[in-house]
């Protein structure tokens, strides 16, 4: 069980680093057709997995996937423990989202970027 966690750790990582990469293209692309295709659905759709993708991007995507296989493998015990008491906490008073609360945001994220992604590639 270790070595498929670890394999899916891995992949995880290459696919955040693919992500990484696409978003860039993507901002390339947007920027050098916005004024042409501004107008039309499918570009609209295409902005809107554009802001998703800075959302995610400043949601720090990384640090949350890093922080979930400490705690899945139990590396660090005294990392694991201080992570589930700040699962118990709510919000801070600086602004700072406790880790729960981050990881469901990448969820509602990920989820809302499915269909204008779907709608952009299926437009006639």
């Amino acid at each position: 069980m270790g070595s498929e966690i670890e394999t899916v750790e891995q992949r995880l990582k290459s696919f955040t680093g693919q992500l990484q990469t696409e978003c860039g293209i993507l901002e390339r692309l947007v920027y050098k057709h916005k004024n042409q295709h501004r107008r039309c659905r499918y570009f609209q759709y295409i902005l809107k997995v554009r802001r998703d993708l800075k959302l995610l991007k400043l949601a720090n995507l990384e640090e949350i996937f890093y922080a979930c296989f400490l705690v899945v493998n139990g590396n660090r015990p005294k990392q694991k423990v201080q992570l589930l008491e700040s699962l118990k906490r709510r919000k801070c008073g600086s602004g700072k989202y406790n880790f729960l609360e981050r990881l469901l945001g990448v969820t509602r994220l990920l989820s809302e970027m499915v269909e204008p992604l779907l709608k952009a590639a299926m437009y006639p």
